[in-house]
């Protein structure tokens, strides 16, 4: 055994050798002097870099201190322009407040807020629905924000305050100043605030603050002290890192912004390099030389050495050689090729049963030629090929043991060279019987486990062909589709620029199903499959992915309109009629085209592609094909993101009631109001109705609309009635889809309220000449509540005579395209005249709509109409402005009365 203790004993010696000898002293002695020199020299180079590296960064930090200021400086002047506004319109309010800071605040992306604080108090701010907590804040009592909101007022300049906790929630800038008007009366007086609070996440996403990979910064004069503030950016270990820094200035304050590089001051390291390259070169000229000299002297020492250790470790080998041929019973014979004569252990004779005691055996040939050896010739052929090539020596033979039993033998040999330049062949002989019979059982059992897996394999592909298949149609299904675009181990995928998918709905399938039942539906599908199959070329791909929808896969590359031409066929072919045990089936089909180009080779972006195009064909009325294209995609996504936001401001309550009044033509008195939805967007501002009851339509939202303005409309009218404003009627727009609610008048019986005042408009194309049983019963029961009925924007649909004496409702609401013309237009009074004399004829009553003018109010009521509704009297507002409208409209009656 190997004593690794001692050799690693040993091994320290060599080492220790090595290093501590007299011939490395003057090798030691020029590095020493090296090292001292180089040392000199990186000092040298350090102090200059370190002026160059410094100087950079105060560049740096000079233009960051620059952009700061930049980006604050148009928030602080706005609040100067502004202030100066305010202060020539001392009244204003905050409806006008917010139109003034409406057309500033969207040109400045980092404002969050800008607040009027008249008398030290916030009554104003916008944008007001995200900011209502800030109403009522009185900066007098603020602990935080007292000290400076003082200081703007009583010395009459501007402050910076910040970074400041806002009560909203977050951290902002917040920039003050002090607004005094000029009153005719007293003189001077003092208004209050103006305050415009900054987001100072965008100030440090704008400036790049946070991006800065190689600088650290820190930023000092909270509140606009300058070096005297406290640090409100940035770590302080800035500031304990001989930093450099520069001024951001804002007249009437100002901060210090300090930085250091990232990682620390790095002065020197380049010229260092250099300084250590040099130096290295230095070594292999001048030490190596020294130490070559010094290890020739003791290679030769080293060397005597492992000699001797060569010498035991060989005569250790021999020894375990022996132990491992007696237990492994390996026999180990030599030939000298020239005399022929061989040498052999004992284990050689043993393993043929022979006597090691017994006659000479030295020729080896002549020993093998007698011995039973089943195969002789080729063991023999064996012998003499590599006694002539003088090359590697390997047979595998069979003996013919005393006893009748067979066994195998291995022999190998080399040519060995001695040390006189002799060769001989020298090999091994051992007993493999034991591991060929092993082979071959393996041998067998290998067969029988191949034609087992052959088996396997077989009946898996059958498996694999059934489950990418679809049952029913024998097309292909969704999961061989999908290994057709990303590829198998089987077969590379399909997928390239050029590849084209049509993405097939079928319409009409659910009537079938429902009419004529599922068998009717399958031979449909079937007969839809082979369609799919006749279409097709070589190398094109139909699938079945679902219920039905189909997918068909071709390249455009050698035709570019291959898709459209493949769509045009299907749809031609798919509308011919079927006979189902005498009943004729028929079958229609939308297609959605999409390229892998522009799903960026991407199969699930491909497959939602070609969804968007078959959407927007079923949006124009089926039967038809749609090709992908970018516009298509950012029209549906955005109907999409609006439809989120839909939903959204549903539990939200984000739409509004907005009022227009309703006046008597003969007194223009106040008659009635109509409740207009409005949809206060939190980003795009107020929305109109035709910019959203469309999608609310296709969502089934409109009776949900419905209903929150009805109630916002009852709680309207009972604030007028407390206020002394009292309206006789109120009118709200009722959707298709709410008269035709089973639940309508349930619902509507669990409002506490006077219906009797309660009018519902209902759109002239809604339901005349549709309305189904449920709509009909819905409005029997809505007359017998007392809720009276108008038919809004008369005159645009296709209602007709018959229609109005089946419903006869209250009024007719005359479409405002009607009204506009009437000025000019004798044809359109006419027109508008003949609908009058319509509704006398029934007993209805007539609205106008639109009436922009008193001129239109004067020629309406010559024509006899009932009611105006339009901006000659009042424009759509909130309950509070049409409260304080309508009030100012009395007093001015009252006026002019008495004036009579």
């Amino acid at each position: 055994m190997i004593e690794y203790g001692s050799a690693n004993n040993s091994l320290w010696q060599q080492v220790r050798f090595l290093i501590w000898n007299p011939a490395n002293l003057p090798a030691l002695i020029a590095v020493v002097v090296l090292v001292a020199a180089t040392l000199f020299a990186e000092h040298i180079t350090e102090s200059s870099e370190a002026q160059q590296e410094r100087s950079a960064l105060q560049n740096k930090a000079t233009v960051m201190a620059a952009k700061l200021q930049a980006h604050m400086s148009p928030s602080i002047e706005l609040a100067r322009g502004l202030s100066a506004m305010i202060s020539t319109e001392p009244d204003i309010d905050q409806e006008h407040f917010s139109d003034l800071a409406r057309n500033l605040f969207h040109q400045h992306s980092h404002l969050i807020n800008i607040a009027g604080v008249p008398g030290m108090v916030v009554k104003m701010v916008y944008p007001e629905q995200e900011n209502r907590k800030v109403l009522g804040l009185d900066l007098r009592k603020h602990e935080t924000q007292r000290e400076l909101a003082l200081k703007t007022r009583d010395e009459n300049t501007p402050t910076l305050a910040g970074p400041v906790a806002l009560i909203q929630g977050g951290e902002a800038f917040i920039v003050r100043y002090p607004i005094y008007y000029d009153d005719k009366v007293v003189g001077r007086q003092f208004w209050g605030l103006l305050s415009l609070v900054i987001d100072i996440a965008e100030i440090y996403d704008h400036t790049g603050l946070d991006e800065q990979s190689n600088v650290s910064f820190a930023l000092l004069g909270r509140d606009g002290k300058g070096e005297n503030g406290a640090l409100f950016y940035g770590s302080g270990a800035v500031l304990a890192s001989q930093p450099v820094e520069a001024v951001v200035d804002f007249g009437f304050a100002s901060w210090v912004l300090k930085a250091i590089p990232k990682g620390g001051w790095q002065a020197g390291t380049h010229r260092t390099k250099l300084i250590r390259l040099v130096a290295a070169l230095a070594f292999l000229l001048i030490v190596i030389p020294f130490l070559f000299v010094g290890w020739l002297y003791r290679d030769r020492l080293v060397h005597l050495r492992e000699r001797i250790i060569r010498d035991h470790a060989l005569t250790d080998a021999n020894k375990r050689l022996q132990l491992a041929l007696d237990a492994s019973g390996i026999a180990v014979w030599e030939m000298d090729p020239k005399t022929g004569i061989a040498k052999w252990d004992r284990r050689f004779l043993k393993q043929f049963g022979l006597d090691p005691e017994g006659k000479d055996h030295s020729d080896l040939q002549a020993l093998l030629t007698w011995l039973p050896i089943v195969d002789r010739d080729a063991t023999l052929d064996a012998i003499r090929e590599a006694l002539k090539s003088k090359g590697r020596f390997r047979s595998d033979y069979r003996v013919a043991m005393q006893d009748g039993v067979q066994k195998h033998f291995r022999t190998v040999g080399s040519f060995l060279k001695d040390e006189n330049g002799g060769r001989r062949l020298v090999g091994l002989n051992w007993d493999i019987t034991t591991d060929v019979e092993r082979e071959k059982e393996l041998c067998l059992a290998r067969t029988e486990s191949d034609e087992r897996n052959q088996e396997l394999e077989e009946a898996k592909a059958r498996l694999e062909a059934l489950a990418k298949h679809d049952f029913l149609t024998r097309l292909p299904n969704r999961r061989y589709l999908d290994e057709k675009l990303t590829g198998s181990e089987y077969e590379p995928s399909l997928m390239s620029e050029t590849l084209q998918m049509l993405k097939i709905d079928l319409d009409g399938f659910k009537d079938i199903n429902d009419s004529f039942g599922h068998a009717a539906g399958d031979i449909m599908l079937r007969r839809t499959a082979d369609l799919l199959r006749s279409a097709i070329k070589e190398g094109e791909f139909a699938a079945r992915i679902g219920g039905d929808e189909f997918v068909l896969l071709c390249d455009s590359a050698k035709e570019p309109s291959r898709p459209e031409t493949l769509a045009k066929q299907l749809l031609s072919e798919i509308d011919r009629p079927i006979d189902y045990r005498g009943r004729t089936c028929r079958l229609g089909m939308s297609i959605g085209i999409s390229s892998g180009k522009d799903a960026f080779l991407d199969a699930d972006k491909m497959l939602s592609n070609s969804d968007l195009a078959l959407y927007q064909v079923k949006q124009k009325g089926k039967g038809g094909f749609e090709v992908f294209s970018q516009p298509l995609y950012q029209r549906v996504r955005q109907e999409r993101e609006l439809a989120e936001d839909l939903l959204r401001a549903i539990e939200t309550r984000e739409f509004i009631a907005h009022f227009q009044g309703q006046y008597c033509a003969k007194t223009h008195n106040l008659v009635g109001v109509e409740a207009l939805v409005r949809w206060n967007h939190p980003r795009r501002g107020m929305l109109q109705p035709c910019e959203f009851l469309g999608l609310a339509e296709s969502l089934g939202l409109t009776s949900t609309i419905d209903a929150l303005v009805l109630d916002q409309t009852i709680e309207a009218k009972a604030f007028w009635e407390k206020r002394g404003l009292t309206v006789p009627r109120v009118s709200v727009n009722v959707s298709a889809r709410r008269l035709g609610d089973a639940d309508l008048i349930s619902k509507l019986k669990k409002i506490d309220f006077d219906w009797r005042s309660l009018t519902f408009e209902l759109l002239e194309s809604t339901f005349l000449d549709h309305s189904d049983t449920q709509v009909a019963a819905n409005i029997r029961q809505i007359r017998n509540m007392g809720i009276e009925i108008e038919i809004d924007d008369f005159g645009t649909a296709y209602a007709s005579i018959v229609s109005l004496t089946h419903l006869l409702p209250h009024r007719l609401k005359i479409d405002r395209e009607l009204i506009q013309p009437v000025i000019n237009s004798t044809d359109q009074r006419e027109l508008v005249h003949s609908i009058i004399q319509i509704g006398r004829t029934l007993g209805i009553g007539t609205v106008a709509e639109g009436v922009e003018t008193m001129v239109h109010a004067d020629i309406l009521e010559a024509m006899g109409v009932d009611v105006l509704q339009g901006y000659a009297f009042c424009r759509p507002v909130t309950a509070e402005r049409f409260l304080r409208h309508n009030k100012e409209r009395q007093l001015g009656k009252i006026g002019q009365s008495g004036r009579r």
